[in-house]
């Protein structure tokens, strides 16, 4: 089940199977897993190490070198910004076009994914094609691009390349973590206490106790800050304000007037200060899906906990990583909490008992059984605090408009059981098909979504995906449990946890429609295959006379 590279060269062999036991001893056979651009000796240099193709022409040698670049930069990116991960993702995948064309050789890995993912892709373009509005579905197509990713990463990237780009994204995903919870304590916003009858909000549905924390995509907390923002714009200019009542966002635009900018404080409103009644979204403004990465996270980070747990006694490596995975854990899964996202909370108990239940053991029961408590505790205490107290039993309005959005779409898929209504047609014919309110989203359920969008065979074939890398995931853990080491462990069970996460996760949001989400988990899936890809030890060439 493993992913096996296809390229015009010849790969790097050696007559000696090797069977490392420890993370160490898998850096050492990093190079054996490389591709040739030319046959030629290999590059002593850090950055050509990281790379699994090797090239000694310079142009073809540079734009591999790029190549690696962008990757890092795309996984120090991706947990913050979608527009910076795309953009490094896109040239990665230039600078790998530019180095083959160099080279005048394809390199391109096969994976387990192959054939689900063709098949998914070739249904959605069919039903893009025939799509009720494909004005509107077929632009959507790009968003198959995505899965470039995994044969970016799974041709071009070494198991020494894994370990940076791990690293970097487990590193900018702290700093994110770090300023959400310096951002708790702080406070955000600015807390409604008085709106002036001539306030421009005086109509806007807004209500004392309720924040404004963004105007313009720009961050404010106070009056004066918020006036400083509408006099920098033109008259003329709808401005969006970002707000939250009882923590869930609240849409408002406001239109800049000559009166307004002349007024000391255009808003028209009294505030008391910062408020902490609202769901940490990092540095991005979304926070469901920031919960969705955090989850990702956390169960890599429980995964590793397991591996490491399971050889304590036999290397100091893996004691040393226990301490460092549960710290982890802690945070993101604290990091998950503050976003007040319940669906996501309890996707991550259930697989926290999945995965458990599969590694078996009393240990791992114990582990998923206290973390699971301590989430119940503090995501009670959360939601209380952030949202609404009916948001705990699960009968706030909030989790009504979702059943209605999902019931909706039930409604409309045996119209349309092939190919289905195409994606995102079903926003110009919201009231039409029978969804409820005057906002306009998606059903918060990737099943009901796919088959809604791309029809029921389209359905199918993601399972079949899903199916496929649980399946290759698990095989491959089992293997390295005994024939690699500890790095190779954690990150397969760690990667399997996060896949299971993510899927229960998607029963109710949508978030296989949430790229930033999306690409993470795409990331730790490819650094998994790649590292459950055989590693010979390499041999040294015989000399020749």
């Amino acid at each position: 089940m493993s992913p096996r590279p296809v390229s015009s060269s010849s790969p790097t062999h050696s007559n000696t199977p090797s069977t490392p036991q420890d993370a160490d001893s898998e850096a050492s056979v990093s190079h054996s897993r490389t591709l040739t651009c030319e046959n030629k000796s290999a590059l002593h240099f850090t950055i050509d190490q990281w790379a699994a193709v090797e090239c000694t022409a310079s142009i073809a040698r540079w734009a591999n070198r790029a190549l690696i670049l962008f990757l890092f930069l795309f996984a120090l990116t991706v947990p913050h910004s979608i527009a910076a991960a795309q953009t490094s993702l896109n040239l990665g995948i230039l600078a790998w076009l530019a180095r083959d064309l160099t080279a005048r050789r394809l390199h391109f890995a096969r994976t387990i994914i192959d054939w689900p993912l063709a098949c998914f892709a070739a249904l959605t373009i069919l039903s893009s094609i025939f799509s009720v509005e494909p004005s509107i579905s077929l632009p959507k197509l790009k968003t198959l691009g995505l899965f470039s990713l995994v044969y970016l990463l799974a041709t071009n990237v070494s198991v020494r390349g894994v370990r940076l780009l791990l690293a970097a994204l487990l590193i900018s995903s702290l700093v994110g973590v770090s300023f959400s919870l310096a951002e708790k304590l702080r406070g955000r916003g600015m807390a409604i206490a008085e709106i002036a009858p001539n306030s421009p909000l005086s109509n806007s549905g807004l209500r004392v106790g309720d924040v404004i924390w963004m105007i313009a995509r720009k961050g404010v907390s106070t009056p004066e800050e918020a006036g400083q923002v509408i006099r920098h714009q033109r008259v003329g200019n709808i401005l969006d304000v970002e707000a939250l009542h009882a923590g869930d966002p609240v849409p408002v635009t406001i239109t800049v007037t000559e009166e307004m900018q002349a007024q000391e404080n255009p808003l028209g409103i009294q505030t008391n200060g910062r408020s902490r009644q609202f769901r940490v979204s990092g540095f991005s403004r979304q926070f469901l899906t920031y919960a969705e990465q955090m989850q990702i996270l956390a169960l890599l980070a429980f995964g590793a906990l397991l591996a490491g747990l399971r050889r304590w006694r036999q290397h100091l490596s893996a004691r040393r990583w226990v301490f460092v995975s549960s710290l982890l854990f802690v945070l993101y899964a604290l990091a998950l909490v503050l976003t007040a996202t319940r669906a996501v909370m309890v996707s991550l108990a259930v697989a926290l008992f999945l995965v458990a239940l599969c590694v078996g053991g009393v240990r791992a029961s114990a582990i998923a059984l206290v973390a699971t408590l301590a989430l119940i505790g503090l995501g009670i205490f959360t939601v209380t605090t952030a949202r609404q107290e009916a948001a705990i039993s699960f009968r706030d309005d909030s989790t009504a408009r979702r059943v209605a959005y999902m019931q909706a779409g039930l409604r409309v898929i045996p119209a349309h059981p092939l190919l289905g209504v195409g994606m995102d047609a079903h926003k110009r014919h919201w009231h039409e098909w029978g969804f409820p309110g005057d906002y306009i989203t998606h059903t918060h359920s990737t099943p009901i979504q796919l088959a809604l969008d791309r029809g029921i065979p389209a359905l199918f074939c993601y399972g079949w995906l899903l199916a496929v890398l649980w399946l290759g995931l698990w095989q491959a853990y089992q293997r390295a449990k005994t024939e690699r080491g500890w790095l190779t462990e954690a990150l397969l069970l760690g990667a399997f946890a996060a896949l299971s996460g993510f899927s229960v996760s998607s029963l109710a949001n949508y978030n296989f429609g949430d790229s930033e989400a999306l690409m993470m988990l795409l990331l730790v899936l490819s650094l998994a295959l790649i590292v459950a890809k055989p590693q010979p030890i390499p041999v040294a060439s015989p000399t020749v006379a």
